[in-house]
């Protein structure tokens, strides 16, 4: 595999695990803010939601820092945001 194919297996990967987390988390904020917010649960949605999404956000980004480094995939990936006709300062 080239490393551009590795990058894009890997973001795809990375995407979907990611929609996995947030849907699970959003169901356990719900089941928990039924608990917490019995009558008041339709009120309480958006925040669980919004909740969820950024509780998502913050693992996401944890876990692929902990992916990277631990199977060093800097080394087998193509830099997301290349510095293409830009001149570097060395």
């Amino acid at each position: 595999m080239t490393k551009k194919q590795t990058t894009l297996v890997f973001l795809i990967t990375a995407t979907l695990a990611n929609i996995v987390l947030v849907l699970g988390l959003l169901i356990l904020f719900t089941v928990l803010g039924g608990l917490i917010f019995k009558d008041r649960l339709g009120t309480a949605m958006p925040f669980l939601f919004a909740g969820a999404i950024l509780t998502g956000i913050f693992i996401y980004q944890k876990a692929i820092k902990v992916i990277v480094k631990k199977f060093r995939l800097e080394e087998k990936m193509d830099p997301l945001f290349g510095s293409r006709g830009r001149n570097k300062l060395d």
